[in-house]
């Protein structure tokens, strides 16, 4: 581990748009390759899948903590963990290819009809870029090198 931050509140949204609050931090480890950004998100009640409003949320939170405080990190250096209670559980975090922004003019390309292959890196989707999806059904528990460094 190279940085961790002080916890800090978000309000979010709930099912019925009332403002819910919880806490998160942003740890910084390094592995033999590159550094990783982990969100460490608490959650006030247990996450079962879609039975609470955090998880209904996790998109919402995601997004506005990248905008808040990783702005320009690589898609493929950024990592949410989710703590509810004594459980710490890991989630990819993905993007929609369709929002990335091709390189050039697109108003001066002719209008086409069908989709064309397109080459996108990790290495290119950054923070602030493109929205970052949470896939829920991808959700496990983190390794224990990793819960180690978020206690």
């Amino acid at each position: 581990m190279i940085y961790k931050s002080a916890f800090k509140d978000i309000i979010y949204p709930a099912q019925n748009r009332e403002p819910r609050a919880t806490r998160y931090r942003i740890v910084l480890t390094k592995n033999s390759k590159l550094v990783r950004a982990i969100v460490h998100l608490v959650a006030n009640e247990p996450t079962q899948p879609h039975s609470t409003e955090l998880d209904t949320a996790l998109d919402v939170i995601l997004n506005r903590i990248i905008d808040a405080e990783l702005i320009g990190v690589r898609h493929d250096c950024v990592r949410l963990v989710v703590q509810a209670d004594a459980q710490l559980t890991e989630y990819p975090v993905t993007f929609n290819a369709l929002d990335v922004a091709r390189p050039g003019s697109v108003a001066g390309r002719p209008a086409t009809t069908s989709d064309q292959p397109m080459h996108i890196r990790s290495l290119d989707v950054v923070g602030g870029s493109v929205a970052f999806y949470v896939d829920r059904q991808g959700g496990k528990p983190v390794s224990p090198s990793v819960a180690g460094m978020l206690r």
